[in-house]
């Protein structure tokens, strides 16, 4: 179908050293990469003290002790354990031809400082822990020894265990192999595991059996190695530019913390805006509303607003944290605490709080909301309702605002993730007062979910005829934590998410958090110079590229790493293929004939441009798709 003519690319982006792992935000190894393979591997360091369960030493969550270093891939922290024990961990990786090094130490610490005395800890083992997903490694076989890994529980699920300096794993086909060599031999175990964090071949290598004595720093070294041959394959991709699915008007971006960066304003420049998102600053504008004239903070948010507004970009507010009195506890909970609740009696002053500030935005400014919405509030992301009181809060707040001749209709939902959170809807939904004032439904994709569960979202928006927006697109609600976001690897996991948002939960639109420094997809210089990121430039090829005011149109993919959308104005087409595995080419059946322009992003250049043209007639001939890339076609409208 694709003419063989080559394609011309512009390499817009500097090369960057190719990633052969990804971390998570304490340091712990998730997944190795290697010929656009990323395979899942998770390792880590365990404690276990005697008659406990284990418990890592590099705990994952966002109150994680462990900061990573503003350079390179090294990792420190002080981590407390259950029993009161403490110790220091150091973790530095290293990425090279020879494969991933660790260089990790582990020393307790005493929970007397300044005293003399040490004591050995009462503990069993310290190892570091590595789970090889059964998923992925189903059919594998140690060597030398040739054992497969087990298909069925054994009798004793230590299936392999010796001192040794190195294991390695491979598939049949001997098209894959792992690596894993030691600093020195050790005792190694190999164990059929199934508990409450999945099934795994999980290897654990010895780092200390018997006490710890206070102190005493415990080594590791080891270096993963991943060899991958991908034979060649075909993606069979199809489009079908007559079958509209749903309407899309486009991407879009939170702008809530930040928003005084220089980001802000280059993301408004060279992004393609279609929604967006800001916080109503409730303390802010409960301490300004009766001054001469508001603080900076508030004035750049009613700058932003009116920029937005003059765009003729339709966008959100949202309220976050309230002042401490309209609590049912002021001051009695840590700032941040989830699902606190709006006392009784103060439903009113915050009514009054919230409509003198969209009035005030109104008469100053111009600009007023389309939507408003509590963050998150299934969750309690500041404030907490259960799904009645969310419908009692639409009801309260949706006829104050009508009362004030606005405009602004209330998001229903709003809900911190997808998993099966669409039940917090449904008593709104039922109650015809409620939804008077509802003008659409949104769901946040935090931690993501099943095909099923985006589904069920789309399926209320329908139910309702009311547009899903997808208020807060992103993965992992914790990779702000030591700028876990700042890899080529999370901007593919991004692009997977919106691939599967659209086919699945069928939104609206795509609401990114966020255009701003926070999930930043551009570093700022020390000159000020704006450098884009290769997550940029992904983002770039969705937001830009997909025409505004769209349809979304039927298209498939029969490999579950390439992943297809469509989209259809008039006489264009945009048609955008992730590949998040190695080399292949796509044969794409139901595209139009004639000259079609072609952009790539790769990780080592971003947003390359090139041509193909389709040929009539023709049984569909392969186009490219370099390893863990996204190429998007583009057929633009016919010439008038």
């Amino acid at each position: 179908m694709f003419s063989k003519a080559a394609l011309f690319m512009l390499c817009t982006a500097a090369s960057l050293a190719a990633e052969r792992a990804t971390y998570d935000s304490a340091g712990r190894l998730t997944s190795l990469i290697s010929n656009g393979v990323e395979l899942p591997v998770h390792g880590g360091f365990v404690v276990t003290f005697t008659g406990a369960p284990g418990v890592s030493a590099q705990p994952n969550d966002q109150r994680s002790p462990i900061s990573r270093s503003e350079a390179g891939q090294k990792w420190e922290g002080s981590v407390a354990f259950p029993n009161g024990s403490q110790a220091q961990l150091s973790v530095a990786w290293g990425e090279s031809d020879a494969g991933v090094a660790l260089d990790g130490s582990l020393t307790s610490k005493s929970p007397f400082p300044g005293r003399a005395f040490r004591f050995p800890l009462d503990v069993a083992s310290v190892d570091y822990v590595i789970d090889l997903p059964r998923t992925s490694f189903a059919g594998w076989h140690l060597e030398p020894s040739g054992a497969p890994l087990p298909d069925t529980k054994p009798a004793d699920p230590r299936f392999f265990s010796e001192t040794t300096a190195a294991v390695t794993f491979a598939d049949l086909q001997g098209k894959s192999r792992l690596s894993i060599a030691l600093d020195h031999p050790r005792q190694v175990t190999v164990t059929d595991a199934w508990d409450s964090s999945g099934r795994s071949y999980r290897v654990r290598i010895s780092v200390l059996s018997g006490p710890w004595m206070m102190g005493d720093s415990l080594k590791l070294g080891l270096t993963l190695k991943l060899a991958e041959e991908p034979g060649p394959a075909a993606a069979n991709l199809s489009v079908e530019p007559a079958a509209v699915l749903y309407p899309f008007d486009g991407f879009g971006g939170n702008y809530r913390v930040y928003a005084d960066t220089p980001i802000v304003d280059y993301t408004l420049k060279n992004l393609q805006l279609s929604w967006a998102r800001i916080e109503f600053k409730a303390t802010a504008w409960d301490h300004d509303r009766n001054a001469p004239t508001p603080s900076p903070q508030v004035t750049r948010d009613f700058e932003l607003m009116q920029r937005i507004q003059k765009m003729g970009v339709p966008w959100v507010l949202s309220v976050w944290f309230l002042p401490e009195r309209f609590y049912t506890d002021p001051n009695q909970k840590p700032f941040g605490t989830f699902a606190r609740q709006i006392a009784p009696e103060r439903w009113p002053e915050f009514l009054d709080l919230l409509g003198s500030y969209l009035v005030y935005l109104k008469a100053h400014y111009g600009a007023e909301p389309d939507l408003f919405s509590f963050n998150e509030s299934d969750l309690g992301v500041n404030v907490g309702f259960t799904a009645e009181t969310h419908r009692d809060e639409i009801k309260r707040v949706g006829a104050h605002l009508a009362s004030l001749g606005l405009k602004t209709k209330m998001l229903l939902g709003d809900t911190a993730n997808p998993r099966d959170s669409h039940k917090f809807t449904l008593a709104a939904a039922a109650d015809p007062e409620a939804m008077r004032y509802v003008g659409a439904v949104s769901v946040h994709s935090w931690g993501g979910g099943t095909p099923e569960q985006y589904e069920a979202w789309g399926d209320v928006g329908r139910w309702l005829n009311l547009p899903l927006l997808v208020a807060e697109a992103g993965v992992d609600p914790g990779a702000y934590k030591n700028r876990m976001y700042d890899s080529y690897a999370y901007g593919l996991r991004e692009a997977a998410q919106f691939q599967d948002l659209l086919r699945y939960a069928r939104p609206q639109a795509l609401i990114y958090w966020q255009f701003t420094e926070d999930y930043g997809l551009v570093h700022v210089g020390a000159d000020g110079a704006i450098e884009p990121t290769s997550r940029f430039w992904l983002m770039k090829q969705f937001v830009n590229l997909s025409p505004t005011k769209s349809q979304v149109v039927r298209s498939s993919s029969d490999r579950p790493n390439v992943q297809i959308s469509a989209f259809a104005r008039k006489d264009e087409l945009v048609v955008h293929i992730l590949n998040t595995g190695p080399d292949c080419e796509a044969r794409v059946s139901g595209l139009p004939a004639g000259p079609w322009r072609t952009v790539t992003t790769t990780e080592a250049s971003g947003f390359q441009e090139g041509r193909v043209t389709v040929d009539a007639g023709e049984a569909p001939q392969g186009i490219p798709l370099p390893a863990r890339s996204l190429t998007t076609l583009v057929r633009a409208p016919a010439a008038p």
